[in-house]
């Protein structure tokens, strides 16, 4: 008796599980795509009319939900600045990471991978920069001091003036370019093209162009 039992609950089990599992996948995937359609909306809206000028209403309607769904993904707009924000902070927090190991890597390695971020999130960096009303998520000092060390670290190495020189010249001939680019491509993105520059796969500067920045980056350092 008692393996006819087994036998049948494994039965039951067998066949309610599989069910519930997907209708949680569904659930899990529509609630991961919302949250996407809402950072794509909200990054378009920041480039187009800027933080101050997008309002939780705006995101809202241009996902078209209301501002109650909206609020069960993100507790407010600022909120949404932090998700939009995360991977380029994740990259540079990375980038200080391989800055401060030792040896330090090549200086060419090292400018050339804050060229790639530049590079790949041009579109947020240039909505949030140009803003002069959104929380500065991206200044980020401990970058600057992590590369400087680097570069100037170990010896034959040159000093810390010619360090900052020359990450303020990929800084700026990097953002330069991008922020060109951006402002001659026209209208700024739509949803769906704010969703590819999220992902951080698309660059706006060609491989000629990062490696002529980096090289530019490099001659400000001199030789080592």
């Amino acid at each position: 008796m008692l393996p006819e039992l087994l036998e049948k609950d494994a039965a039951m089990t067998e066949g309610t599980n599989p069910g519930e599992d997907r209708s949680a996948d569904e659930h899990d995937h529509a609630g991961r795509r919302t949250r996407e359609r809402i950072l794509a909306a909200a990054l378009a809206l920041f480039a187009r009319q800027g933080y101050a000028g997008s309002s939780v209403r705006d995101i809202a309607e241009a996902v078209g939900v209301t501002k109650a769904a909206l609020y069960y993904h993100f507790r407010s707009k600022e909120e949404i600045l932090d998700a939009l924000t995360e991977p380029i902070v994740a990259e540079l927090e990375a980038l200080v990471a391989r800055a401060e190991a030792r040896p330090a890597p090549p200086a060419a390695e090292l400018l050339g991978t804050l060229v790639d971020i530049l590079s790949r999130r041009a579109a947020l960096i240039r909505a949030l920069t140009e803003d002069p009303s959104a929380p500065r998520h991206l200044h980020r000092p401990e970058l600057h001091r992590a590369l400087s060390a680097a570069l100037a670290a170990g010896p034959g190495r040159p000093g810390d003036l010619r360090a900052w020189a020359a990450i303020g010249a990929a800084q700026l001939a990097g953002f330069v370019t991008v922020k060109g680019r951006a402002a001659g491509a026209g209208t700024p993105p739509d949803e769906q093209a704010a969703e590819a520059l999220l992902r951080g796969d698309r660059h706006l500067l060609g491989v000629s162009e990062r490696e002529e920045i980096v090289a530019a980056a490099l001659r400000a350092l001199g030789p080592v």
